[in-house]
């Protein structure tokens, strides 16, 4: 009989400390959330590096992230390089128009990725939290809706390295 190892990498449940980091990490991002979610307004007037808004500069290092696991396939590094794509077309065309780069169309585009990223990760950190999921907080839904089963989404890891810090508590442990 022939034993065979599952596909990637095996996850772990967190222990305290991967516990503990997910709630400081969840606290935050939910404080951004709200903060983003509330106001529309300052971020039509002022673009994001202007104003101090830089979790747009998260927002496309997550977003491969989330459409991995909400798509459930791979999709490298194109929903980053298609959200910078459109972003730079948008901001061009305003320019041209003579509106200027940062104009309410750039700013409605980068505040729906914004969001999109930014309510994943509002959504996934409490449940990730509260289930004890294994790996990636992003994986959490995905693991939930999916029986609890080892993985929960085809993906490279965690973006934050949540994953890795979880085996290494879990070999501590041991």
């Amino acid at each position: 009989m022939q034993i065979t190892k599952p596909k990637g990498p095996q996850l772990v449940r967190p222990g305290p400390i991967g516990l503990g980091i997910r709630v400081l990490l969840g606290a935050t991002v939910m404080y951004w959330f709200a903060a983003l979610f509330t106001k529309w307004n300052g971020f039509l007037e002022r673009d994001p590096i202007a104003s101090g808004r830089l979790y747009t500069l998260f927002t496309i290092w997550w977003l491969p992230e989330v459409f991995a696991l909400t798509f459930r396939r791979r999709w490298g590094l194109w929903p980053a390089v298609v959200f910078l794509a459109g972003g730079a077309a948008i901001g061009l065309v305003g320019s041209l128009a003579g509106g200027g780069v940062w104009n309410p169309v750039l700013a409605g585009w980068t505040y729906a990725g914004d969001l999109l990223v930014w309510g994943a990760l509002a959504v996934s950190f409490p449940v990730a939290i509260l289930t004890r999921s294994p790996g990636c907080e992003l994986g959490a839904l995905p693991w939930l809706l999916g029986g609890r089963k080892g993985e929960a989404a085809p993906r490279r890891g965690c973006a934050v390295g949540l994953d890795r810090l979880d085996a290494w508590e879990a070999s501590r442990r041991r």
